[in-house]
């Protein structure tokens, strides 16, 4: 694809993944379709209209654009207004009461259920915080079927994210191995200095 002429990003050449796509209905009458489709991040739906305009021999173009799922969030859980938001914080302010707020207002972890779990020692957490790699002495428990180079989250033994990381170990390799590099960060999640910094003075 490439990007749309009024687009936030370069105007070049990209490949991005269409995992699946379904036509919901067509209006003869009006030459309307309605579709769906599970896509990569980064996906120009209206590049696509465009393409399949194309590809059909008619001129396309997209009419409406809904997101129906990001992530593991999709339209029928965990949506909120933002009065929604606003009356939780009064309820919180006015009466102490914090269920609406935890209601409304969901932890960080629960985007990143899609992916398999590594779970960190307490002592090696912070210098994952500071970008250094989890290596396998600092590696407590982790999930089966992870495959090499395959995204993973990093958490903490209280199920808190650290980080999103990139696996440099299968599953049998760490059954099996006693040192090496375990995943590689992606993305810090979590606040550096939460956890002490307990690097460089040995074996822990």
């Amino acid at each position: 694809q490439r990007p749309p002429l009024i687009s936030a990003v370069k105007r070049q050449l990209r490949v991005r993944t269409i995992y699946e796509s379904k036509l919901i209905e067509f209006d003869n009458d009006r030459h309307l379709g309605v579709f769906w489709v599970s896509c990569e991040a980064g996906t120009y739906i209206r590049t696509l209209c465009v393409h399949l305009g194309l590809l059909l021999g008619v001129g396309a173009h997209m009419q409406e654009l809904r997101r129906v799922r990001s992530g593991a969030m999709d339209e029928n859980k965990h949506l909120v207004t933002l009065h929604d938001v606003l009356d939780a914080q009064w309820t919180m302010d006015n009466t102490r009461d914090e269920s609406y707020l935890r209601r409304v207002i969901a932890p960080l972890e629960t985007l990143l259920t899609g992916y398999k779990r590594l779970v960190v020692k307490d002592s090696a957490v912070n210098a994952v915080c500071y970008g250094a790699k989890l290596m396998l002495p600092g590696l407590l428990r982790y999930e089966s079927g992870i495959e090499h180079h395959e995204e993973v989250v990093l958490m903490t033994t209280k199920g808190e994210a650290i980080a999103i990381g990139i696996a440099q170990m299968s599953t049998v390799e760490m059954s099996t191995c006693d040192h090496g590099v375990v995943a590689k960060v992606k993305r810090c999640i979590m606040e550096r200095d939460l956890y002490p910094r307990r690097w460089g003075l040995g074996p822990v």
